[in-house]
């Protein structure tokens, strides 16, 4: 692979509504759009073998056909591709939501690489309850690219341009099979690296990491398989405690399992909300910390710790800050010495000295610490025996001269 390329994700949603069976595209419409897709697969791996691809088809509903697949098992996608038949209606919006769905997914594992949509469609969607250009608004806020082949005379609405402008993707309307190759060859060749720009990625950004971050489970939420699984791996006793403390009971709570245990939903690892808040908190990535998530310990899946844990420890924060402004570590005040304590009074006389208790004597020598809202005494000797010359009362460093 080159050094100044990207590795990406690639989901290409592919439309295989009836619309697509038209001839004026030889053989048809889906035909050829099928060996464009086959052209920027192979292009792209003999570019860059990093980057993955997914296959979704939709009609009346989106189905993926493949998860993301690595150039060692292309021959899955170009299987994949040569199957696809026509027929329903075109859920477009749907299918731009199983394609995001399907990214997010991948964004919540360490080391994501880009993401890119490529839809290829002739533009006719049957409206539904999930519309295109929401779906598009959503993709240009989680920074994914949505490219989009238009094959046939472009509608009046160009609903495929308007979802590529929205996302800072690029819009090709092809009107033969060689365009749409030509198309595939330029998306194949269209990821270097860009330097210089001094832009944050949304990946680094807390409130885009907040977002994409997988709900826990409860463990009422585990299906049977998912239970079974977890009870084969950790054994029936280990069911139900916490990965990180190795209990049942919630160290920060005593709470049971059941009310503050939580599931990986990538891993099904199971830990208490307030250990894993603990364990992310301990940890050097500090973009993680600030968006209230957490890579999963065992295999790192980016984890949404609750609001209400996350609260709390803000808090501790902010009350350790307040506790450290206020036992900041006290300036070294010069102590006074007295040669006859009688001289500063009876209430002198009858104090007690903060190491031997003990009261004073008139004519004994004393030493005054030299802070003005102490002003403790001290017998010489008792002084003597102070811990790094730290005043019992007020803790200030005194000193003699």
């Amino acid at each position: 692979m080159s050094d100044n390329r990207i590795p990406e994700n690639l989901v290409i949603c592919i439309d295989t509504s009836r619309s697509m069976f038209r001839k004026d595209f030889s053989p048809n419409r889906l035909k050829c759009c099928v060996s464009a897709a086959k052209t920027l697969i192979q292009e792209r791996f003999k570019l860059d073998n990093l980057s993955a691809f997914a296959l979704i088809r939709y009609s009346d509903k989106p189905v993926k056909v493949v998860d993301f697949t690595t150039s060692v098992f292309r021959d899955n996608l170009t299987k994949a591709l040569t199957s696809l038949n026509c027929e329903g209606y075109s859920a477009m919006g749907d299918a731009l939501a199983l394609s995001i769905k399907t990214l997010i997914t991948e964004l919540r594992k360490i080391g994501a690489k880009t993401p890119r949509i490529i839809l290829i469609s002739d533009g006719k969607y049957m409206k539904s309850a999930v519309d295109p250009i929401k779906m598009a608004r959503l993709a240009q806020g989680l920074n994914i690219r949505i490219d989009t082949f238009g094959v046939g005379k472009p509608r009046q609405d160009n609903i495929l341009k308007k979802i590529s402008d929205i996302t800072d993707g690029r819009y090709f309307h092809n009107n033969n099979h060689e365009s749409l190759i030509s198309s595939a060859k330029e998306i194949a060749d269209d990821n270097y690296k860009t330097y210089g720009s001094g832009k944050v990625t949304l990946i680094e950004n807390p409130a885009f990491l907040r977002k994409i971050a997988a709900d826990l489970l409860r463990v009422q939420d585990l299906t049977k398989d998912q239970e079974q699984r977890v009870k084969q791996i950790r054994g029936k006793g280990d069911f139900k405690k916490c990965s990180i403390c190795f209990s049942d009971q919630n160290p920060y709570t005593k709470g049971s399992f059941y009310v503050t245990g939580r599931y990986c939903p990538n891993c099904t690892t199971p830990f208490h909300i307030h250990c894993l808040a603990a364990w992310a908190d301990s940890q050097k990535d500090h973009q993680v910390k600030r968006s209230g998530t957490a890579r999963c310990p065992h295999c790192f899946y980016l984890l949404k710790i609750p609001i209400e844990v996350t609260q709390i420890q803000k808090l501790r924060v902010l009350t350790k800050g307040l506790k450290e402004e206020t036992t900041q570590k006290p300036e070294i005040m010069p102590a006074k010495y007295i040669q006859d304590v009688s001289l500063l009074g009876d209430e002198a006389l009858f104090s007690a000295c903060p190491v031997c208790h003990l009261i004073f004597e008139k004519g004994q020598s004393a030493v005054q610490c030299g802070n003005l809202q102490c002003n403790a005494l001290y017998h010489e000797e008792c002084f003597k025996k102070l811990k790094e010359g730290h005043c019992r009362s007020c803790d200030v460093k005194l000193h003699l001269y």
